[in-house]
Order: structure tokens, then C-alpha cells, then sequence
């Protein structure tokens, strides 16, 4: 029992650390910033940076590249800049 208390704590105060590093990261520590950024789709052999670079162009943004997420970055997503 006080193990997996443990755990659920570690896990708990890792999510926390994450969630404000990246906030730190990208800039958006006030709350009523517009990000610059719109992330969705996971990137896979079919959508790739060229795929989703023509997603974003076409949704009006700038530009549009595959984002790694995660520490160390395992998951990449499409990511959308003004």
C-alpha cells in the first residue's frame, strides 16, 4: 500500500514538473497569451513533416513541421506556427 502511494505521488509531482517546464519552454506562462502554436494529428510514415506542413499552410499558418514530445521526445506531433 505505501508503495504504490509512492508511485502515484513521484508520478504525480513528474506530471506537474512537466507540465510547467513546457509551459516555461514555449512562453505561455500568462494564461491570456493566444499560443503561437496548434499541435494535433500524430506524425506516422503517411503524415510527415511535408504533409503536415501542407495542413498548416492550408489552415493559414505559417508553417508546420513534426514536434517530438515527451522526455526524452518519443511522441511527435503536427505542429502548426503563425
Amino acid at each position: 500500500m505505501k508503495m504504490e502511494s509512492l508511485k502515484m505521488l513521484v508520478v504525480f509531482t513528474l506530471i506537474v514538473l512537466i507540465g510547467v517546464s513546457s509551459d516555461q519552454v514555449s512562453g505561455n506562462l500568462a494564461p491570456e497569451e493566444a499560443s503561437n502554436q496548434l499541435c494535433f494529428n500524430p506524425c506516422t510514415p503517411k503524415l510527415g513533416n511535408n504533409e503536415c506542413n501542407t495542413i498548416c499552410v492550408n489552415k493559414k499558418y505559417k508553417e508546420g513541421s513534426c514536434v517530438g514530445f515527451g522526455i526524452p521526445p518519443t511522441f511527435k506531433y503536427c505542429c502548426c506556427n503563425n
